[in-house]
């Protein structure tokens, strides 16, 4: 006996090509999301690089930044690991591996504002040593203090040293040894009550042999640096300066001693 089926109202076949084209499209969206993972992952890598992620290098070494018109900052930064008192350690260890002429080198910058500063860079870098003095002014648009983070949100020096102070009495002439006074501290004559504004005041040079002088309405305080180091300091009252054959004041003969 023969058993006779119903017909489908459709045809299988194309049932069955519709199934393949479904899970080719499936295949192919998988394959485009494993790309776009890998490409993602290839990015972030790069962008990570970019942000500090270099292996760092052996480091240790001291920073010091001179004012011209007074002031000191003293850094320490070490890498490898990364330590020290600048703002974001890490960061600066991986701004030196990626670039070491920032402390080898650093590149000056130029504002031309008052703010003169003299650089001294010492220790170690990977197995190197590193001992660089220069001159750049203080400010953020500088690469050595933007990617080592040494300047505050303002601007200002992160890490400021404390100052000595040395006083000289008016018309009188002081010697303060090596070691006592150094660069960026500041020396001030001592006036009376009675005399009307600020005292005059000076930042101790950072080369030797450099010799100055600062005028106030009591008078004048000139300093000079020896070639050993030590710190002539003196302090001269305005009615004690000579005056010039048209009545105007001038500086005596061999002043600032």
């Amino acid at each position: 006996m023969t058993v006779r089926l119903p017909r489908l109202p459709f045809p299988v076949d194309p049932l069955v090509a519709e199934a393949k084209r479904r899970a080719r499209r499936r295949r192919l969206l998988v394959a485009l999301v494993a790309v776009a993972v890998l490409m993602a992952g290839t990015v972030l890598a790069f962008e990570l690089r970019g942000l500090g992620s270099v292996t760092p290098v052996p480091a240790n070494l001291t920073i010091l930044a001179v004012q011209e018109n007074g002031g000191r900052a003293l850094f320490h930064l070490r890498c490898d690991p990364a330590g020290g008192n600048v703002a974001q350690p890490a960061a600066a260890c991986a701004a030196i591996a990626a670039q070491p002429s920032l402390v080898t080198n650093p590149k000056p910058f130029y504002d031309w504002g008052n703010n003169a500063a003299y650089f001294t860079i010492v220790g170690r870098l990977n197995g190197r040593r590193v001992h660089y003095r220069g001159e750049s002014d203080w400010t953020p648009q500088m690469a050595l203090i933007d990617k080592l983070g040494l300047a505050g949100p303002d601007g200002q020096p992160l890490r400021p040293e404390p100052l000595r102070h040395g006083s000289v009495g008016l018309n009188e002439t002081h010697t303060f040894a090596l070691g006592v006074l150094r660069p960026g501290d500041l020396v001030t004559c001592r006036v009376h009550h009675g005399h009307r504004g600020p005292a005059p005041t000076m930042a101790v040079p950072v080369h030797r042999g450099v010799e100055g002088y600062v005028g106030a309405m009591s008078g004048l305080v000139g300093l000079r640096v020896r070639a050993d180091g030590a710190v002539i300091v003196s302090c001269l009252a305005r009615s004690r300066l000579p005056l010039d054959q048209r009545g105007r004041t001038r500086l005596p003969h061999g002043w600032p001693p």
